[in-house]
């Protein structure tokens, strides 16, 4: 039994370490331990001491000492985890943790730890139900806040990942990694200003916290300041040099610098640093399809089957890895974007000769064009449940009178039918407008007069910092407006153009014209209308853009460059009858403004 010195010690002792003053609280508890070498409070304490200290080692043995004479407690088994975890020994660590609560059903921190590791070790779904049961047994529990914020952006589930970590500084307003994890959450959801302010929070409190150094990076990498966000990455990687984040932002600077293969080899370091994390193959895949590595580049992007936001598929056929398909059934299913459910659809007409039954899955949007367009296959429309972070689809429509054999993501198909640029020489136009619709459009056009009808496309439907740097605003158009030769019609698609072009038309004079009685942006009948009936399409790396290309008509495609469906090269393999109009990332839209109105004056003339 403790005498009463030693309580009094232990309390001293205990002081000093939760102020932080740690060479004080080492020095008392080496005096307890000299006085009763086998008082476990103090083993404990000292190891976990000496861990915090970066001595995970010798904690580690201290800590087991206490469990020694003490096996019981549960504190000392989820400490003890914690310094297994620290020591990269994370089986061991989770069992520790599991023991504790073997111990204490209802301990919090042990809930919270476990919960924090098996979220990091991929297991999210279980790790949200420790977490979920920290929080409820202790709602001021800042850290198991956090946790399940780390937890919940991990899944997806990004708008209950804000709440989370809003819900944890606000209970521990000093803690430097609850501001940066709530930075990093507002940054998914481009709520930059306020990521912003929780980030400098954090490095105010922490200027050496590599995860806050690593977000400012992106933070400044999406407002487009790329050399202070190169430097910002450089720090996080001098904080913390096994550290895989800011490798992929630097391996992003590079891309959109045009080194492509700087690019690659910082995206490597990441995935020798994270191989396990989808993202990072992802990114990896843009860059070595940029490079022209295809086989390469293909197989990265199969990483998107295990992203948090996938579309989690119910009740899927076997999925077709090259068997033979001749005389089977194959369901085609639709990837998460109508451009590229439109950009892979090129790769169909191969696949049916083949000799495969196709069933293809499609926005519903897009049920006639592709209906009209593979007249031999079964087109379904697809009804996703969930939300942008969390869609599924259920497949109990799939016929059962003659039941399908295999299924793959439409993206898949590359693996096999585009393995090489010579595999895109195959592609013909692949849609098929409305013949009536088309007709209607181009009498519509027809009163308007004289001169090239172009049709203009500025930006694309969705709007992110990240996203915009691909798009221009209506203004930078105005050059082209000025054409007396040509006739612009807006092609725009999405939300606010209108508003966009009245206060252009106001503020000018000029602007591009709105037909009458067409939906660009959810009825693709008239979307194909309009691109088959104009002399040119001008539009971005959009979803437009593949609708040209599939129709074979006339499209000068602007984009910053590298583009990685250019697959290395200075055109679009299998799309002939796009035309790119190329700047740099960091370069403005006014010179490729000036090119495409200079290369219509001159069509205008011939």
């Amino acid at each position: 039994m403790a005498t009463l010195e030693t309580q009094s010690l232990m309390q001293q002792a205990l002081a000093h370490h939760q102020q932080g003053r740690l060479p004080e609280a080492a020095a008392l508890y080496q005096q307890v331990l000299r006085r009763t070498p086998r008082e476990p409070d103090a083993l404990h304490l000292f190891g976990v001491l000496m861990h915090q200290g970066g001595q995970h080692e010798t904690g580690r043995q201290l800590v087991e000492a206490a469990l020694q004479i003490d096996p019981m407690r549960a504190d000392f088994l989820s400490n003890l985890g914690q310094i297994l975890k620290a020591l990269g020994k994370l089986e061991d660590s989770e069992t520790a943790y599991r023991n504790a609560l073997s111990k204490s059903p209802g301990f919090v921190d042990a809930l919270a730890n476990l919960g924090a590791l098996l979220q990091e070790r991929g297991a999210v779904a279980e790790a949200i139900g420790f977490l979920q049961q920290a929080v409820r047994k202790e709602p001021g529990h800042a850290n198991a806040h956090m946790n399940l914020g780390n937890a919940f952006r991990k899944d997806g589930r990004v708008e209950e990942a804000e709440a989370a970590h809003r819900q944890a500084v606000s209970l521990s307003p000093l803690s430097e990694e609850g501001h940066a994890n709530l930075a990093t959450t507002l940054m998914d959801q481009d709520m930059l200003e306020e990521a912003d302010c929780a980030l400098k929070r954090a490095l105010l409190l922490n200027p050496i916290l590599a995860e806050a150094a690593n977000s400012f990076g992106f933070l400044l990498f999406n407002q487009r300041h790329y050399t202070q966000s190169g430097t910002w990455f450089g720090r996080a990687i001098l904080l913390a040099p096994g550290y895989a984040a800011p490798e992929t932002g630097l391996a992003e600077l590079a891309y959109f610098s045009g080194q492509l293969e700087q690019s690659l080899r910082h995206s490597e370091n990441a995935l020798r640093l994270a191989p396990e994390e989808p993202q990072i193959h992802l990114r990896h895949a843009i860059r070595l399809l940029a490079a022209g590595r295809l086989e390469e580049g293909w197989q990265e992007r199969e990483w998107r089957h295990k992203a948090p936001d996938r579309v989690r598929r119910i009740g899927l056929p076997p999925v077709w890895q090259g068997e033979p398909l001749s005389g089977k059934r194959l369901l085609v299913c639709a990837e998460e974007g109508v451009g590229d459910e439109i950009l892979y659809a090129s790769i169909l007409p191969e696949v049916s000769q083949q000799g495969a039954e196709l069933v293809i899955e499609c926005d519903e949007r897009l049920l006639p064009v592709f209906r009209r367009s593979f007249p031999e296959a079964l087109v379904h429309a697809y009804a996703r449940a969930g939300d942008g972070f969390r869609p599924m689809q259920k497949y109990d429509w799939l016929p059962q009178d003659k039941p399908v054999d295999y299924a793959i993501d439409a993206g898949s198909l590359t693996l096999y039918f585009r393995r090489t640029l010579s595999d895109f020489e195959k592609t013909r136009p692949y849609l098929k407008p409305d013949p009536e619709r088309v007709l209607q459009v181009h009498d519509m056009l027809g009163k308007t007069g004289d001169g090239l009808k172009v049709a203009l496309a500025w930006r694309s439907r969705r709007s992110s910092a990240f996203r915009d740097v691909h798009y221009t605003a209506l203004k930078e158009w105005l050059p082209l407006f000025a054409l007396p030769e040509a006739q612009i019609f807006s092609i725009q698609y999405g939300e606010n153009w209108g508003t966009e072009i009245e206060t252009l038309e106001r503020e000018t004079g000029h602007a591009p014209t709105v037909l009458p009685d067409l939906d660009l942006t959810d009825n693709f009948d008239d979307i194909l209308a309009l691109v088959s009936s104009v002399d040119v399409l001008i539009c971005p790396s959009s979803t437009l853009g593949w609708i040209g290309g599939a129709l074979g008509a006339e499209t000068w495609l602007f984009h910053p460059q590298p583009l990685f469906v250019q697959y290395g090269t200075e055109s679009f393999p299998g799309f002939p009858s796009i035309k790119s109009f190329a700047k740099r990332f960091e370069a403005s839209w006014d010179k490729t403004v000036s090119e495409i109105t200079d290369a219509l004056s001159a069509k205008a003339a011939t």
